[in-house]
């Protein structure tokens, strides 16, 4: 066992490491090099060597097999990448809707092309009246799906996408193939179509996650995603070692223990992980539980540590691009901290409360405390690095939730068999859906607490980690005693976020006020904040974006300490300008929302109503001429037409800390811009954020001649609009000014003093 644990973990390091440290031709050196060391160490013939013969072969190995892997499906997929042809395809997984396109799950089946997985997109919709098994054709327009925008980017090939694809042409089906995993697309399809038939329209969305590990739903409900993810909750709902062990202990019960037993439960899990769609955390679990099932029918003692670095294994020799899956980086991270630490810190916590029935009846509440701090031991810095915050009241939740999800779980399957008479199965569903509510409720209320979720995009946050992590390390290393190991690590968390907090007021109230313009890929959202007031110009980002703005905007703002936002100003409703808004009045307090005065003629109008007044956020319609007056800050709101497109209706906006004054004008054309230079001093402009993310069709040369400072600000992602123009940035040059972009800068912030 230990041997294949030792040959699986140097396996595993050596593909990690060919993901993030090697360049694809140094893969092949370090292959050479690993295999080289290997029979070197073997030629001395120590028998106590044999583990680091085993890691260096092993090492050798992983390498080899990530640069086979990227020759076979990379390296194919780009010399398709850019042709547009008819392809034959089989659909690997149900089709998703989604409000202006379809997107399916794909293999291509055409003779003389690699079967690569990869993901079609059809605006038309049409990919949506068929299922997973069909085979169609199509004319296809073929991307590489490693590249985006002229970046790498593993977010595909990490979930084995080697291509995508836009539909250009009528689909066409010509037949069906009929396997394990249309078979098991059809029943999770099934299960999805009857928790929807029986559960109430709030709880049915989590329900379907528990089961089948669909979590379409729950991304669209964006309060439960915000509340189950702030509160440290979401991982009930990503099918993993949990729900595996709800499924076997439930087996367990109703057939025995005996062999038989244990070779049923074993075909059941895969079944099921097949069914919830096979994402690394469930195929790691059923492979664990697998492990822990055979070794005793085999007479040997199951090894977790084997288990797990075997799985990791697996996973990695399948596809080395999974090294990069999210799913799998926070699935083995915490399984790792469970069995190094879930015992230890169980028995830290216990022996307070000695032997008696104080501590019988302390067992279960301190076991769920004991795993969640263990899973988080190394899952907290891969969920800051992914997220951009950890959840403070993680263990809270667990200890007030945890309880209820195998009955939620194992009850939704029950509920489900019972519908065969529909009033049973919907009577139990509304017991059920009772217990998904109180989960709700518990983590709304932690999620609308102030420290909920602590943002680490600050340097003092960042610092609040690395202290923590080095008292653990204290603890343990010096063997403190029982209650200092709890006091210490606790005591260090608690001091942290003070004097973080504390640090990062010192920081910015040692400035006038700050702007910025906060990265959210290609939209805009503009920040300013001085003395206690916080304002926010435009919250939005195009759907293919990687950004959601206003998870954006508040890792920005609550990592700088600020709480809330006064007044959120919308310069037209353009989606890049505005999607963001829902997410952010769910994550921070949106006081007032302001709008130009032409927003009622826009379809999106009654929608930001909507969530405006599910909030409590006032709505404010401002014209030319209107003020607003804050602490520390100024706004000033100039006319937005009322006819024309949405840019011609854009209604720009001077924001003034003091004599700093910066001017954003949204989307405007130019010819809007040209009526501004009557309409305002703009020789007092400090800082532009420049018009319609950089377009030539705005930032005319009389308005930059107008405009008295020399720094500029673009708001822009990676795109396929060739923005920011090259136009615009050699006319910018031309007029001296210093540009800055978030695309390339990131976040850029700006601190007024004076």
């Amino acid at each position: 066992m230990r041997k294949l644990a030792i040959a699986a973990f140097a396996f595993s390091a050596a593909v990690f490491a060919a993901n993030y440290i090697f360049s694809r031709l140094s893969v092949i050196y370090a292959a050479v090099f690993c295999a080289f060391i290997g029979a070197a160490v073997l030629g001395i013939r120590l028998k106590s060597l044999k583990g680091v013969v085993i890691a260096f072969f092993a090492a050798a190995v992983g390498f080899v097999s990530f640069a086979a892997h990227y020759d076979l499906t990379t390296e194919k997929a780009h010399s398709l990448s850019g042709n547009t042809e008819t392809v034959r395809f089989v659909l690997i997984a149900s089709p998703q809707e989604y409000e202006s396109y379809t997107s399916a799950e794909v293999r291509l089946e055409r003779d003389g092309l690699p079967r690569l997985k990869c993901i079609f997109y059809d605006s038309e919709k049409e990919l949506g009246r068929y299922s997973c098994g069909d085979v169609l054709t199509a004319k296809v327009k073929l991307s590489a799906a490693d590249i985006r925008y002229g970046a790498h980017t593993d977010h595909y090939t990490a979930k084995d996408v080697y291509l995508t694809g836009n539909v250009k042409g009528m689909i066409v089906r010509i037949g069906h193939k009929t396997s394990i995993v249309s078979l098991a697309s059809a029943v999770s399809d099934a299960i999805s179509r009857r928790v929807d038939s029986i559960f109430p329209a709030d709880t049915a969305p989590f329900i379907k996650a528990l089961l089948v590990g669909n979590k379409s739903d729950i991304y669209r409900d964006d309060a439960l995603y915000v509340a189950l993810s702030r509160a440290g909750l979401m991982h009930v709902v990503a099918v993993s070692g949990m729900h595996v062990s709800f499924l076997v202990a439930f087996l367990r019960f109703i057939l025995g223990k005996g062999r038989r037993s244990a070779i049923l439960c074993i075909a059941l899990v895969w079944l099921f992980v097949i069914i919830s769609g096979l994402s690394p955390s469930a195929v790691r679990a059923a492979f664990m539980q697998t492990m822990l099932l055979i070794a005793p029918l085999v007479g040997r003692e199951n090894d977790p540590v084997t288990s797990l670095s075997a799985a990791l294994a697996f996973l990695l020799l399948l596809n080395p691009f999974a090294a990069g899956n999210i799913s799998l980086q926070l699935s083995f991270s915490a399984m790792l901290g469970i069995i190094l630490f879930a015992d230890r810190i169980v028995e830290t916590l216990m022996k307070p409360f000695g032997e008696g029935k104080l501590a019988q009846g302390m067992k279960y509440p301190i076991g769920l405390i004991g795993m969640s701090l263990s899973v988080m031991v190394f899952s907290l810095p891969v969920t800051a690095i992914h997220f951009g915050y950890v959840s403070a009241f993680s263990p809270l939740a667990n200890l007030l939730c945890l309880w209820a999800i195998p009955i939620c779980f194992i009850g939704g399957y029950v509920c489900c068999l019972l519908s065969l008479i529909p009033a049973i199965g919907q009577a139990a569903a509304l017991g059920i859906s009772l217990l998904a509510r109180y989960c709700f409720r518990v983590c709304g209320t932690l999620a609308s607490l102030r420290y909920a979720a602590i943002y680490l995009s600050g340097w003092a946050s960042v610092l609040w980690i690395i202290a923590l992590y080095v008292s653990l390390v204290l603890v343990f290393l010096f063997k403190c005693k029982t209650h200092w190991k709890i006091v210490i690590p606790t005591a260090t968390a608690i001091l942290g976020v003070f004097l973080t907090q504390l640090g990062i007021g010192w920081y910015y109230d040692a400035a006038r006020g700050t702007v910025a313009a906060i990265d959210v890929g290609q939209g805009q959202c503009i920040s300013a904040f001085a003395g206690e007031s916080t304002v926010l110009i435009d919250c939005g980002s195009i759907s293919y974006s990687e950004y959601n703005a206003g998870d954006a905007a508040t890792a920005y703002l609550r990592s700088r300490g600020r709480e809330k936002i006064d007044y959120l100003v919308l310069t037209h409703l353009h989606d890049d300008h505005t999607n963001g808004f829902e997410r952010l009045t769910n994550l921070m307090q949106v006081d007032t929302l302001v709008l130009p005065r032409s927003a009622a003629a826009d379809e999106a109008f009654f929608e930001l109503l909507q969530t405006a007044n599910q909030h409590g956020t006032k709505i404010r319609i401002a014209k030319a001429g209107d003020l607003i007056v804050l602490n520390g800050m100024l706004l000033r709101f100039f006319d937005a037409e009322n006819d024309g497109d949405q840019n011609e209706r854009c209604m720009p906006v001077v924001v003034s800390i003091g004599d700093y004054d910066m001017i954003v004008t949204g989307d405007a054309p130019q010819e809007r811009e040209k009526k501004l230079i009557e309409e305002f001093d703009l020789a007092l402009v400090d800082v532009l954020v420049v018009g319609h993310h950089g377009s030539k069709n705005a930032s005319c040369e009389e308005y930059l001649s107008a405009i008295g400072g020399d720094r500029a600000l673009i708001s822009v992602g990676k795109n396929n609009y060739g923005l920011p123009s090259t136009e615009i940035l050699e006319r910018l040059e031309r007029f001296g000014y210093t540009v800055s972009r978030t695309d390339t800068d990131g976040t850029v912030e700006i601190r007024v003093h004076g």
